[in-house]
């Protein structure tokens, strides 16, 4: 038996749950709007750099996955950060200049069918069984501010907005195995969620 951290708030971000169906190289652009951690999920960014080590598409640096665009397509989670010169770092810091073409790059797991384990946030009421098959939306503190002592994503599911809106980022598939799942404020649950709105995908209506 594991832990029960349906009462523990203790975001992570987006980790990888099960196996890791794929990963690919993505540049973040210098001077990035936006901090850029471990596990957090990113949008593609509609356009590719030539970088020293080669062409490289980009994360989109300006917007984070909070379900404000509903046109927006989102990549994956972050599975590892470096800096320009490809050196591991725990995490890129917005407006870090780099070598003036890229702040660093990111490993990203950007498989359509890629699932994640992320805890809900709580806020208003919590997610339960009845949700499961439903969309939800992500959120993301200010400029994606993680935690920088750990270079670990502080992204979290939005309790509160869960519907079948096609447009939101994330389905609910199952909740941790090991969690309460309670219909009360105040639950960190952690559910296992597919991307909805992926950049290789279209998006689905909740079941």
């Amino acid at each position: 038996m594991g832990i029960d951290m349906s009462s523990v708030d203790n975001p992570n971000g987006f980790q990888i749950w099960g196996e890791l169906l794929r990963q690919n190289l993505y540049a973040v652009q210098t001077q990035p709007v936006i901090n850029v951690f471990h596990n957090d999920m990113v949008i593609h960014g509609g356009t590719a750099l030539a970088t020293k080590f080669g062409v490289r598409v980009i994360i989109e640096d300006s917007v984070i996955p909070d379900g404000t665009a509903d046109t927006q397509k989102i990549l994956g989670a972050v599975t590892a950060v470096f800096d320009e010169d490809m050196n591991p770092v725990k995490y890129i810091a917005a407006a870090a200049t780099g070598d003036d073409v890229v702040a660093g790059y990111i490993m990203v797991a950007d498989h359509p069918l890629q699932e994640f384990l992320i805890q809900e946030n709580g806020t208003t009421n919590a997610i339960d069984l009845a949700d499961i098959g439903q969309n939800c939306d992500i959120v993301s503190v200010a400029i994606c501010a993680g935690t920088a002592a750990t270079g670990i994503s502080t992204q979290e599911l939005a309790s509160d907005l869960v519907s079948a809106n096609a447009a939101l980022d994330v389905k609910i598939l199952y909740p941790h195995p090991d969690d309460t799942v309670e219909d009360d404020t105040d639950c960190h649950a952690r559910w296992i969620v597919q991307i909805n709105t992926h950049y290789n995908d279209s998006f689905h209506a909740g079941a």
